[in-house]
């Protein structure tokens, strides 16, 4: 296959946008015949996926700026003790956070009271007391580390195992492995 270097080098952009347009066209038109075609024998097919699925729906509420883990579902012992007291080299040592270099920090211990509700004894604060009611028909994941200080990177980590951006988020993978009731509704939305 040859190619006319001379008549690349003077295509100007209007000629290219109009030329490749119609291709694009060609292909997103052919896509959508496509997608009809498909949805004709989906209708007859269940769009379930290869396996029974145990659930149906995941409600994930990721609220930046909410209530901190610390006053809600995540008492910290040790946290409590060094109330007051000037916070270990070892937290703070080697991060590259400006507002941290050169201050003396103090370890804030629990705003409020957690004791310990339902059979599996999910340590819940004073601040929830409905929730605390509810301690065995909630699920509180308490297994996700990371050593990240910012709240973005951390965000990113929490919502796709990454704290690179664009990688699939959790959203993606529980409509993969749920599979979608239409294909004329998201599977699943982000609001921001």
């Amino acid at each position: 296959m040859s190619f006319d270097y001379q008549f690349a080098t003077h295509l100007n952009r209007r000629t290219f946008l109009s030329q490749s347009g119609v291709g694009l066209g060609a292909a997103a038109f052919s896509n959508l015949l496509n997608h009809e075609t498909q949805a004709s024998t989906a209708q007859k097919q269940s769009q379930q996926p290869h396996f029974p699925p145990r659930v149906k729906r995941v409600i994930f509420l990721c609220m930046a700026g909410g209530p901190s883990h610390l006053e809600t579902f995540d008492y910290k012992p040790e946290l409590e003790r060094l109330s007051g007291q000037p916070m270990p080299a070892s937290i703070t040592a080697g991060q590259p956070i400006a507002q941290l270099q050169g201050q003396e920090l103090i370890a804030q211990g629990p705003l409020t009271k957690f004791q310990k509700y339902g059979e599996g004894g999910l340590e819940v604060s004073d601040y929830l007391p409905w929730h605390a009611k509810m301690a065995d028909d909630i699920c509180v994941l308490k297994s996700m580390h990371t050593e990240q200080i910012n709240h973005d990177p951390a965000h990113t980590f929490m919502n796709t195992g990454t704290v690179i951006s664009g990688r699939p988020s959790m959203g993606s993978w529980i409509t993969y492995g749920l599979g979608s009731e239409t294909q004329e509704l998201p599977g699943f939305v982000v609001m921001s």
